[in-house]
């Protein structure tokens, strides 16, 4: 892919109306309680009808029913968010409304490419009088991503790309049940523009999330990435998610998708795992399993509660090398300023 700077500047007026339009002219959707979701960090609110009585059960018998079920839908959420949050997952950063600043120094290996070292800094800051609502984002980083790493994620992988980028939020609605924000950055390579929502769906003790965000790039033109995740605290220390993934770009053929399986296990409130079994397809020039991928996500505070190192080794079977076993790893040291500690919600979640 190429980029021309002379691009930027031929769209950047265009950029900047749009990117004005999606801040202010969206409407404004009221009727929910706004919450601060990085200090609430729970979700109780669920998206369900109006209640009917249960035949042949009496009124108190009833409550208890419901109460049970908000709780479960609660504790899956609340665990679910928690555990974003721990790994550093998209799902959770991009909804994040504090100021706070990391520092990561990543190393990648695999058989087929030699070792390599990639340093990387975001700084998100909470803009104050703007009633909570604004957020400004600066990140810089190496300019493509490990090759180790190739499948990434649907709703990440461009932003990754760039070595520069500025960016302005604005939270249009942040409740328990759902977030609406739009963005606009300018980077060294293009300039952009777009929108991001994230629904909750409940079902009982499993829990659905959409999360879509669509968005214009001055060299690319329009893209649209989707996710859908559906979960379950399984234990009292294990959750599984089922991520279904799927991406559409102006400037390519085809949609290529995922189906990845997860299951998270949480030792204590500085030490987890992910289990992740990854399958990425791609419809162009013709369908096809395109890569299969087994990962292991360890992560531990390391001395500090703002100090985590990672662990990620894994092994892929890439069409590119039919189907060859192709083992790699990725180590991370993050570093974080603003953090904030979560030992209550941890203790409320996970209760072991």
């Amino acid at each position: 892919m190429i980029r021309k700077s002379a691009t930027i500047s031929r769209h950047v007026p265009s950029l900047i109306l749009l990117g004005i339009s999606l801040v202010f002219c969206i409407p404004r959707y009221a009727a929910a309680k706004e919450i601060d979701i990085v200090d609430k960090n729970r979700a109780s609110e669920i998206i369900k009808g109006e209640k009917t009585k249960l035949p042949l059960i009496n009124q108190a018998t009833e409550d208890s029913i419901d109460n049970s079920y908000d709780t479960i839908s609660a504790t899956v959420t609340s665990a679910a968010t928690w555990l974003d949050s721990f790994f550093d997952s998209n799902r959770y950063t991009a909804e994040e409304n504090k100021t706070r600043a990391k520092l990561k120094l990543m190393a990648g290996l695999e058989n087929k490419d030699e070792f390599e070292f990639k340093p990387r800094v975001s700084i998100r800051l909470h803009l104050p009088g703007t009633q909570n609502r604004f957020n400004f984002i600066l990140t810089a980083n190496d300019d493509e991503d490990f090759e180790v790493d190739r499948a990434g994620n649907a709703l990440n992988s461009r932003d990754d790309e760039s070595t520069i980028t500025g960016a302005l939020q604005y939270f249009h609605k942040q409740t328990e049940s759902m977030n609406l924000s739009s963005s606009a950055g300018v980077s060294t390579s293009y300039a952009y523009a777009g929108v991001r929502y994230r629904g909750l769906y409940d079902y009982g003790s499993w829990q659905g999330r959409l999360t879509s965000r669509f968005r214009y790039y001055t060299d690319d033109g329009f893209e649209s990435r989707n996710q859908y995740d559906i979960e379950r605290q399984v234990s009292s220390n294990l959750l599984f998610r089922t991520t279904t993934e799927a991406n559409w770009e102006e400037a390519k053929n085809g949609v290529p998708h995922a189906l990845i399986f997860s299951l998270y296990q949480v030792f204590k409130i500085d030490r987890a795992i992910l289990y992740e079994w990854g399958n990425y397809f791609h419809t162009s020039p013709d369908y096809q399993l395109n890569d299969i991928i087994f990962r292991l996500r360890y992560r531990q505070r390391f001395y500090r509660d703002w100090l985590v190192v990672e662990v990620a080794p894994q092994v892929a079977f890439p069409e590119e090398y039919n189907r060859e076993f192709t083992p790699g790893i990725i180590l991370k040291l993050e570093a974080e300023f603003g953090y904030q500690s979560s030992q209550q919600q941890f203790n409320n979640i996970f209760s072991f």
